[in-house]
C-alpha cells in the first residue's frame, strides 16, 4: 500500500510534526500535521493519531525521527518533555525499525537538500553550498541551545550528534562574570546553554538589571536600543554565541562553514551583524587567520528537522 513512501517525524519539547516522503512527491515532506505534547499521553498515541489521519494505520513505513534529546539505546527521553520515544514500541506501530538522530544533527543533514539561496550571510565570507569535501558546524538557538558537525568522510557527508550545548560555560568578560556570579549565587548548575537559550535570555536579563524578572524572550529582543538592559544582554548573548562557535568550528574543523538555526538566532539577526560577534568568534589567538575565512550564515527555514530526516532516509 505504502509503496516506497517513508515517515518522518520532528519530536520536540512542546509538539511534534509528522509527515510523509517518497512516492510520486519526492523526498520533500507532505501531509504535515503538527500534534502538541500536552495532548497526548504519549508519543505513540500522536503517532497513531497521525497514521489515522492520513489514511496510513495499516502501512508499513519506514522512518526517521528527529528527536529532541541525546539519541542512546532504545528508549530516548526528551530533554525537558514528559515523553519518551521507545524505538521498538514505534516499530510495533510501523512494522518497521525507526531511524533515531538528535534534532540539531537532522538540521545538520537539511543544509544538504537547500540552496545557497536558503542561507542569509553576516559578516565575513560569503556562505557556500554544502557538499561533499567540507566540513561544516550548525548551532540551533531556541528553547535549549543544540549542536551538530557535518563532516566529510569516505567520500560521504555525515552528521555528528552532540550534546555541546551542556559544555561549561567560560566566562569573559564582566557581563558574563555577573551573570555566572548570578546563577552561582541561586545554586543552578549552568552550561552555555543555561545563557544562550530562550530561557537564557530571561535568566540573563535576571542577572544584569539586579533581580527583575521578564515574562518572555521577546521582551528582550524587541527592547533592544531602548532598554539599556536588554541591549546589555543581548550584546552579551551574541558576543558569547560568538565566540562559542570559534570554539566549535576549530573542534570539528568547520572551516566550510557555520550556520546558525533556531528562532532566537532569527530574532537576533540585526545584532549578529555588529562586530562583537565575528572578533569573539575569530579571537583564537594562532587560528584567528583561519576562522577569519570561514564563512557564517542565518538559515530561515523552519522545517529543518523534517527535511533533515527526510535526508537521512535518503542517505541509509
Amino acid at each position: 500500500m505504502a509503496g516506497d513512501v517513508a515517515l518522518v517525524a520532528d519530536i520536540g519539547r512542546q509538539s511534534v510534526r509528522f509527515g510523509l516522503t517518497g512516492g510520486d512527491a519526492g523526498m520533500m515532506p507532505r501531509d504535515v500535521r503538527k500534534y502538541m505534547t500536552a495532548e497526548h499521553p504519549t508519543f505513540t498515541s500522536a503517532l497513531v493519531a497521525y497514521l489515522s489521519g492520513v489514511g496510513m494505520q495499516e502501512a508499513r513505513l519506514p522512518s526517521v525521527l528527529a528527536v529532541a534529546g541525546a539519541v542512546r539505546g532504545d528508549l530516548i527521553n526528551l530533554t525537558g518533555s514528559r515523553w519518551y520515544i521507545s524505538l521498538s514500541g514505534v516499530e510495533a506501530v510501523l512494522r518497521s525499525r525507526p531511524r533515531a538522530l538528535n534534532e540539531c544533527a537532522a538540521n545538520a543533514l537539511a543544509l544538504t537538500m537547500l540552496p545557497v539561496s536558503a542561507f542569509t550571510p553576516l559578516q565575513g565570507p560569503t556562505p557556500r553550498l554544502v557538499e561533499t569535501g567540507g566540513n561544516y558546524l550548525v548551532i540551533g538557538t531556541g528553547t535549549g541551545l543544540g549542536v551538530a558537525a557535518l563532516v566529510t568522510s569516505n567520500g560521504r557527508l555525515g552528521a555528528i550528534q552532540t550534546e555541546a550545548g551542556h559544555m561549561s560555560f567560560a566566562a569573559s568578560t564582566a557581563d558574563e562574570r555577573k551573570f555566572a556570579d548570578h546563577c552561582t549565587a541561586r545554586g543552578l548548575p549552568f552550561d552555555v546553554e543555561t545563557l544562550l537559550s530562550a530561557p537564557g535570555l530571561l535568566l540573563a536579563y535576571e542577572a544584569l538589571s539586579g533581580g527583575r524578572k521578564l515574562d518572555k524572550p521577546e521582551d528582550v529582543t524587541r527592547n533592544v536600543g531602548r532598554d539599556p538592559v536588554s541591549t546589555a544582554v543581548v550584546r552579551m548573548f551574541v558576543e558569547h554565541l560568538g565566540s562559542f562557535a570559534g570554539d566549535l568550528a576549530l573542534a570539528y574543523g568547520a572551516w566550510d562553514g557555520v550556520f546558525l538555526t533556531g528562532a532566537i538566532a532569527r530574532a537576533l539577526h540585526p545584532q549578529l551583524m555588529d562586530p562583537g560577534f565575528r572578533r569573539r568568534l575569530e579571537g583564537k589567538a594562532a587560528f584567528r587567520r583561519q576562522l577569519s575565512e570561514v564563512p557564517v550564515a542565518l538559515v530561515n527555514r523552519t522545517d529543518l528537522e523534517l527535511l533533515g530526516a527526510a535526508a537521512a532516509l535518503g542517505n541509509a
